[in-house]
């Protein structure tokens, strides 16, 4: 990763977790661990899917039904 890639990642990660701290409930921002907590949950629900879903897309996929036979 570029030092640009970077600095424009790390502005990307600051807007998420602003979104992600504006729709986390505040008994849940009391400390390290509940923090902790939601961070991760905001990840298995949103975050990791999104990537997930980014990185398994194929470049060309085929037209169903075509085979390569």
């Amino acid at each position: 990763m570029t030092p640009s890639e970077a600095r424009e990642l790390q502005c990307h990660l600051r807007s998420v977790a602003k979104i992600l701290k504006a729709n986390t409930p505040e008994d849940q921002l009391q400390d390290f661990e509940s923090i902790e907590l939601a961070a991760r949950q905001h990840i298995i629900e949103t975050v990791g899917p999104a990537i997930g879903e980014f990185f398994f897309q194929r470049e060309n996929p085929k037209p169903a039904g075509k085979s390569d036979k």
